[in-house]
């Protein structure tokens, strides 16, 4: 077996460790040779992390070919991350983590997460936004980490919006990003996550520009999702010009919401590096 052939295979990773961002973002830094082999010869977008058992045990699915074997109860201790830096040396990744309180697998983790603790990496890839002269940047917390990844490989000449919607004015993060990027918090103060209209607001104001050098990323709850794409059909902006993710519906787990909407491979298959979702703009490589 080669290294590239290791690297998609899972892996157990260890934390190193744990840093709290705000009051409600954790982040999760994994590295070791571990996760050295799982980074060999290829960027990853996202990450799946697989938990352990409620005993602690951290029982890897096995893979087949592309598939990965799953034995009962195993599916449901996955959950999709952005990984949102890749260390210079390829050791280490850091994983933001929205602190939900102690409900639910990933959340109740999330909580108790130390130094020692070991995830299984599983799959990787994802998509992201092509190059662009302009970008409209729309998340809520649980895509604020991709958000921050995208905005701070973004050229400098790049000019854009980025709305993003946090619980109140203590969750706002310092992003690096072009100069010509505004980035506008939104808070929901009080309100809990999904319930109100913030993103949707704003994004109607926005005024994206014509000619072909824009391009609009969203990743949300699905109620912002679906506005976004009626908002743009309504707009005639082209398809291929933007990149539209429901990240979680208010209600439902995130194995749920993958059964509910497949907007996740959750079913098994092994996720390889994709494309840039968008087309490039004219000129951009």
């Amino acid at each position: 077996m080669t290294h590239d052939d290791r690297s998609h295979l899972p892996v157990a990773a260890r934390v190193v460790a744990v840093t709290d961002l705000t009051p409600r973002m954790r982040r999760v830094t994994f590295a070791g040779p571990e996760v050295e082999a799982y980074l060999s010869g290829r960027s990853v977008p996202n990450v799946k992390l697989y938990f352990p058992r409620p005993d602690g045990r951290l029982d890897l699915p096995e893979r087949a070919g592309h598939r990965y074997t799953w034995q009962p109860g195993q599916r449901e201790r996955v959950r999709t991350y952005t990984v949102r830096r890749v260390h210079p040396d390829g050791s280490a990744i850091d994983v933001d983590l929205v602190r939900h309180g102690d409900a639910g697998l990933a959340s109740a983790w999330v909580e108790r997460a130390r130094v020692g603790d070991r995830l299984g990496l599983l799959g990787g890839g994802g998509l992201v936004p092509g190059l662009c002269d302009w970008l409209l940047l729309v998340a809520d917390e649980t895509g604020l980490p991709a958000a921050a990844a995208i905005l701070e490989a973004l050229p400098a000449t790049t000019r854009g919006v980025a709305l993003l919607e946090v619980a109140d004015a203590a969750e706002e993060q310092v992003l690096a990003g072009p100069a010509g990027v505004q980035v506008r918090w939104l808070h929901r103060d009080g309100a809990p996550p999904g319930t109100t209209t913030l993103l949707q607001d704003a994004m109607a104001g926005v005024e994206i520009p014509g000619g072909g050098g824009a391009r609009v990323w969203v990743s949300a709850e699905s109620q912002v999702v679906r506005f976004a794409r009626r908002h743009l059909r309504a707009l005639g902006f082209d398809r291929r010009r933007q990149l539209v993710i429901g990240y979680w519906h208010r209600g439902l787990s995130e194995v749920a919401y993958a059964v509910e909407s497949d907007h996740d491979r959750a079913d098994g298959e092994l996720e390889v590096e994709a494309a840039p979702a968008l087309t490039p703009c004219p000129g951009t490589p």
